[in-house]
């Protein structure tokens, strides 16, 4: 019985040890998913959005009557009465009692009825400040997607670079080793034996360098992920599947246009500014409000004595010192700037949407050139090892081939990582805000 709950509790510690390990293996879909819902960036731009919101509410509150009720008490130097005096004479009434101290309770009521069209504005560029925010909220949704789409796939070329390095030091450990056994048997020279222990550790060197790279990039990546616990230990989960190929060069640029978050704002911006213009001319309108109060008043021994009145009330302006003309002035001004503003952002979406569209047919082609040249590193490497080993080669031939091969491999993967980074920046400049998964759902 022991022997059996000893094994139960070892075969739950294994599980729970698996369970842990596989809970730190991230895909680039978890990846992107934890990084939208911790980052603190993405976080503070959710908030700018949320702000706006409630600017729109202000706005909508400002052509909304507005009801206010209040009481007190007040003490007076001279007597004063607590009823108004009314009536035509010789009917005339006076006031009955007069008080030193009066207690009063208000309520009034104003509704603006129009103001050459300010508060549609006020609200209209309201609405437009909450889209504009949330385009930038969906621009650095944008930029976190592909910044860690980029430290994803440099990971992964980090990790087989770290191969390549480690397979290279197996490499010229193999190599020494042979020329230890050549050595002792006279076939080669003390010079060989020293050139295999430079480029060894140089190799090991090399292989340190790049293990320290990648644990660099995992802290950037967690950096990036929002992901408290920085002692936490992480790993990725390679790609699963080979992106999708972009549309179209002319198709591409359309749909930045048309949904690209930083120009959509602009977009909105330009027409905030429009409406600033309109504003700024509605203050040459003149104004008209509703206006009405009930009160009542009342001494310390007399009765509550109501009072009540509803107004309209116009105002024009006349004669400012021509500060409506300078804000319509100034308003023009900035309408001019947005449209610059605007124009230029089109022009720049439209070159950065051919430059990453440029950079991933580069990449997609450079891999198939790497993929040959890297077979080729390979068979020299191999035949220069049988060479060496026949006693036909030099160890400098070999070793200058196993330099080959590696810096071949490294050619290789950094041409798939540039591939992928290109396919992502043109997923960016399009505005594209799906994330792409790595794996087949």
């Amino acid at each position: 019985m022991r022997k059996a709950f000893l094994l139960f509790w070892l075969l739950s510690l294994l599980n729970t040890a698996s369970a842990e390990t596989a809970a730190d293996i991230y895909t680039l879909d978890q990846v992107i998913q934890y990084g939208l819902e911790h980052n603190p960036g993405l976080r503070s731009a959710k908030a700018d959005v949320d702000m706006e919101m409630a600017g729109i509410t202000a706005a909508r509150a400002e052509m909304m009557p507005r009801l206010d009720i209040s009481a007190g008490v007040t003490k007076y130097h001279y007597p004063t009465a607590t009823e108004p005096l009314y009536g035509a004479p010789p009917n005339t009434h006076f006031p009955s009692a007069f008080y030193t101290t009066i207690y009063d309770a208000d309520v009034s009521l104003s509704l603006p009825l129009y103001r050459g069209g300010r508060l549609s504005r006020a609200l209209s560029i309201a609405e437009l400040r909450k889209s504009a925010a949330a385009h930038l909220y969906s621009m650095n949704r944008n930029d976190l997607v592909f910044n860690l789409t980029s430290i994803y796939y440099k990971i992964l070329q980090i990790e087989k670079i770290v191969e390549a390095n480690e397979e290279q030091v197996k490499r010229l450990e193999a190599h020494r080793r042979d020329v230890e056994l050549l050595l002792q048997a006279g076939t080669a020279a003390k010079v060989d034996l020293l050139r295999a222990e430079t480029e060894l550790a140089h190799a090991r060197q090399t292989a340190l360098i790049s293990r320290n790279s990648r644990e660099s990039a995992y802290e950037l990546l967690k950096s990036l992920m929002g992901m408290d616990d920085t002692g936490r230990t992480i790993r990725l989960a390679p790609a699963q599947t080979e992106p999708e190929p972009p549309p179209s060069l002319a198709v591409s640029i359309d749909s930045a246009l048309s949904r690209r978050p930083d120009y959509l704002a602009a977009s909105k911006r330009l027409r905030i500014t429009e409406e600033r213009v309109r504003l700024a001319e509605g203050r040459r309108y003149p104004s008209l409000n509703l206006a009405g109060d009930y009160s009542e008043k009342a001494g310390p021994d007399a009765e509550w004595k109501e009072n009540w009145f509803v107004g309209l009330r116009l105002s024009m302006p006349i004669f400012e010192g021509g500060a409506i003309s300078a804000d319509i002035a100034r308003a023009r001004a900035e309408l001019m700037k947005a449209r610059e503003e605007e124009r230029a952002l089109r022009l720049a979406v439209m070159r950065e949407v051919r430059d990453a569209y440029l950079n991933y047919e580069s990449a997609s082609e450079r891999i198939s050139v790497a993929q040959k040249a890297l077979e080729s590193a390979k068979e020299g490497a191999r035949i220069e090892g049988v060479r060496y080993r026949a006693g036909v080669g030099t160890s400098t031939d070999l070793i200058d081939a196993q330099t080959a091969l590696l810096r071949a491999e490294t050619e290789y993967y950094q041409a798939l990582y540039d591939k992928a980074i290109a396919r992502a920046a043109l997923r960016r400049a399009v505005g594209d805000d799906t994330v792409e998964l790595d794996e087949k759902r």
